[in-house]
């Protein structure tokens, strides 16, 4: 396989493991950012509404209890899985039928209250719920579900936030036992999650093991995870500011009688927290990506043994940390990924220059390169490759070229790639210029274009002194157009800025070089020595007159 063609599959194979091609379920659909709202609607297909809270992260569908039925986390963020009919009904096919969505419930019952005279599997006398409300700017979507059931009523007030895959539970019971189990049953695809709970003032987390069951009291949190990547799951619960094991809470101090919150954790497929809980309880729920920038921005990544960053991680919370330092003193997330670009390409700068200048010399060697191929194309014997090999390398010597020079341009990868994934989880709160969402691809996709402007215009910039190989890896940026119109805009305009620089030191290192190499294999003629000049006249001042 020739060099430019495996370059060619290397890059479209990048451009697929960097964007989860085939792991995350279904392909993004191009739209605009989904304005969060609740759907009220059969779902299930039983009599009676369920209620749906839809936005860019997760669709969450409650039933009139305030179970969760339904819990549908989006590989890609803004993808529309619902979809609104032209007669005003919701089609849910997607959720219910589309092979690679996972719903984490897995066919179970998420915020189900437990107890004596409380049976999730029993008839209940159940109504509408009030206080279906939306504010966008605030980031909630609440709602009230109330319940009656063996003469005890179950109140339910959910808050969930749009911008991040948190939910917060007010649970109270009246007329009923004083303490009650919740049940959060999850991460549905997940064969052997994570089961773990740490309790307040503990130094490890107490892990479940297969499918056995452990109870771990007053607990800080308790979590049930998939291995970290993009396209993993994590459910975590922990009791709110002001609770029994809240981060409020001191470790040291002891809860008030009856009100601690522990967790019965139960591991394998069927992974299961049972938090028992008193009649009045106030709990923070997390379920969606188990991936380091949703925890940050979530406040979980300060709990003890619950996620350990790897080397990629560590750089990543770097560049997030300087993203929010930046936010503070400019106050728009748009200007701080400009920023953010010109300053990491400002520090990558020394070494993006080695790198430039070694593709500059190599572009220059190319015509002298291919004559040399030309001429021993047709000569395979030893001592005729041997002889190429000689030219070539006395060519590298003349060219000052040396091809261990083309690894500088790995060194920066780790920065790279820990940059773009920060920028691909990060949920920013606003818009840029004309793009609604920073999170989610550019609805009117001007981005796109502008996208495979600059990397056509890259290749050019590499590329000029071989047209042919121009062509052949032009025909990769239609590809790679498909990738520009799902990116987060976030991320576009990283690239965008960044290639731009990058053609900027591009174009200046390909004249300094062409400059450096202009006289290398140009015979110049010397001037005559003094004592051929004298020679000469010599012989002109004894020359026989006529």
């Amino acid at each position: 396989m020739k060099t430019r063609h495996l370059l060619s599959l290397t890059a479209v194979a990048a451009a697929l493991l960097l964007t989860g091609c085939g792991t995350t379920g279904p392909l993004p659909t191009f739209g605009k950012a989904i304005t969060p709202e609740w759907i009220t609607a059969d779902f299930d297909g039983t009599p009676g509404d369920e209620y749906i809270a839809t936005s860019n992260l997760q669709d969450v569908v409650f039933n009139t209890r305030g179970e969760v039925i339904g819990w549908y986390v989006k590989g890609y963020a803004g993808t529309p899985y619902i979809k609104r009919r032209g007669d005003g009904t919701w089609d849910f096919s997607a959720l219910k039928d589309q092979k690679g969505i996972v719903n984490m419930v897995a066919g179970r019952k998420a915020l189900a209250v437990q107890a004596e005279g409380l049976n999730p599997a029993q008839p209940a006398q159940t109504s509408a719920p009030t206080g279906l409300t939306t504010d966008v700017a605030a980031n909630r979507q609440d709602a009230v579900f109330r319940y009656t059931q063996g003469g005890a009523t179950v109140t339910k007030t959910v808050t969930l936030h749009p911008r991040s895959f948190k939910i917060d539970l007010k649970t109270e019971i009246t007329g009923g036992p004083e303490r009650v189990n919740i049940l959060f049953p999850g991460l549905g695809k997940a064969d052997n999650p994570r089961v773990q709970g740490y309790s307040v003032g503990g130094t490890q987390p107490a892990t479940a093991q297969g499918t056995a069951t452990l109870t771990v009291e007053n607990i800080q949190y308790a979590a049930l995870q998939e291995n970290p990547s993009q396209v993993a799951h994590a459910l975590i619960i922990r009791p709110q500011t002001g609770t029994a094991g809240s981060a409020a809470t001191p470790a040291s101090a002891a809860p008030a009688a009856g009100q601690a919150i522990s967790a019965t954790l139960t591991g394998g497929a069927q992974g299961l927290i049972s938090a028992s809980v008193p009649a009045s309880s106030n709990l923070e729920i997390y379920g969606g990506k188990n991936e380091l920038i949703h925890l940050y921005q979530s406040g979980y990544t300060t709990l003890p043994g619950l996620f350990k960053p790897n080397f990629f991680g560590d750089i990543s919370l770097y560049i997030v940390k300087l993203m929010e330092t930046l936010y503070k003193a400019i106050g728009n997330w748009g200007l701080v990924l400009v920023v953010l670009t010109v300053l990491l390409r400002a520090v990558m700068w020394p070494l993006m220059q080695a790198q430039g200048r070694t593709t500059a010399r190599m572009q220059v060697m190319q015509p002298k390169i291919k004559e040399i191929q030309e001429k021993y194309k047709e000569r395979k014997d030893m001592d005729s490759q041997r002889a190429m090999q000689a030219e070539m390398a006395q060519l590298y010597r003349d060219y000052n070229f040396n091809p261990a020079g083309c690894f500088s341009t790995f060194i920066p990868f780790p920065v790279l790639i820990a940059l773009w994934s920060t920028i691909r989880n990060f949920e920013f709160d606003s818009g840029f210029l004309w793009l609604p969402d920073l999170a989610v691809p550019d609805p009117f996709y001007i981005l796109a274009v502008i996208y495979l402007i600059v990397n056509v215009g890259q290749l050019y910039v590499m590329t000029r002194k071989n047209p042919d190989m121009f062509r052949q890896q032009a025909m990769i940026y239609i590809i790679f157009l498909y990738f520009a119109l799902t990116f987060p805009a976030g991320v576009t305009i990283y690239i965008i800025l960044s290639t731009l620089i990058g053609i900027v030191q591009q174009v200046i290192i390909n004249k300094q070089v062409e400059r450096e190499t202009a006289t290398i294999g140009v015979k110049v003629e010397k001037a005559p020595s003094r004592q051929v000049a004298r020679a000469n006249a010599a012989k002109t001042i004894d020359a026989p007159k006529k």
